[in-house]
């Protein structure tokens, strides 16, 4: 194999349970944590922690509509149309950039891992790349021109000014954003673990934070999953995830939040649509009709789930 085994690698599923039940303690122990400061480049991002007494369900004002509860699910939702954007692949390399070659496949035998969302719209093919050796961390690279299998130049965006303070970093995984962005689900060890959620603006080359301490869906098990989306119309996706976990019991959690925000070229930055407290449940199910958003939730918290269902018209942004 080639570099060996490096120490500090973990499988997925390890490395994502380690950080999401290190990211919920430590998001305990800041329980006075709120809204973050502005980052460098002024934007508000969601550093989250345990509300307790702040978690009632919130609609932004841009929606222009409540979250009106419901009966039942429709019988049928409309089917997601197809994104306007190309979709991010991922894929292992025989060694670090630039001498690295990527191909389809990734295993945990390969010294790298590499999202790469290709060529469009002007802009050069870029890939997060995961290297293990000499310490685990993320670089974004540039792929050559006309051969995205291959890298260029590394790019000079970082995730924050004092990275290289962190004992390990690595991207978990990497989804395209209408208008040229990539979301980047990236775990942290700083050093305690962390995991948090940052936005890269391709043609700028920056990138920035959006949500730290997040949570997986602890309903869904192993693999942990720390994100969903939805494309809403070609131009537009919506995207969950969650935080602030809660102990129920041995083996027994929820996430006393989940945020829902839209992506579009229009709204570049993310609006919070919905952010929904565990009063009203947790996600289980979503799904638009038209431009209508419908949810079915669970609060596990009691002697048995309690169902609810949940419709938002978001029409006046899309």
């Amino acid at each position: 194999m080639p570099f060996g085994t490096p120490p500090p690698r973990r499988s997925l599923c390890t490395h994502a349970f380690l950080h999401a039940l290190a990211a919920a303690t430590l998001a305990t122990a800041v329980a006075g944590c709120g809204r973050a400061h502005a980052n460098e480049d002024g934007n508000h991002a969601m550093i989250l922690g345990l509300f307790k007494d702040k978690t009632t369900s919130r609609v932004d004002p841009a929606v222009g509509a409540p979250l009106v509860r419901q009966a039942a699910l429709p019988a049928a939702f409309t089917t997601p149309p197809a994104p306007a954007h190309a979709l991010v692949r991922d894929l292992g390399g025989d060694a670090p950039p630039p001498a690295g070659r990527l191909a389809p496949n990734p295993t945990e035998r390969q010294p790298i891992r590499a999202y790469v969302a290709p060529a469009a719209g002007g802009h050069p093919g870029v890939a997060v790349v995961n290297i293990y050796e000499p310490r685990r961390e993320t670089q974004l690279w540039q792929m050559a021109p006309r051969d995205d299998t291959r890298f260029d130049t590394r790019r000079a965006a970082r995730f924050s000014p004092d990275q290289d303070k962190w004992s390990a970093f690595d991207a978990e995984s990497v989804t395209g954003l209408p208008a040229g962005q990539l979301l980047i689900h990236l775990a942290c060890d700083k050093p305690l673990p962390t995991d948090g959620l940052f936005v890269y603006d391709i043609a700028a080359d920056r990138l920035r934070l959006l949500a730290e301490g997040v949570t997986p869906d602890w309903s869904r098990g192993l693999p942990f999953t720390f994100v969903d989306t939805l494309q809403v119309t070609p131009d537009a996706m919506l995207v969950l995830f969650h935080s602030d976990k809660e102990r129920l019991g041995p083996q027994r959690y929820v996430n006393r939040v989940d945020h829902l925000v839209l992506f579009s070229s229009a709204r570049r930055d993310g609006v919070p649509v919905l952010t929904l407290g565990i009063a009203d449940g947790n996600v289980r199910q979503w799904g638009l009709v038209d431009r209508t958003l419908w949810l079915r939730t669970s609060d596990d918290r009691g002697a048995g789930p309690r169902a609810a269902f949940w419709s938002l018209d978001l029409a006046r942004l899309l």
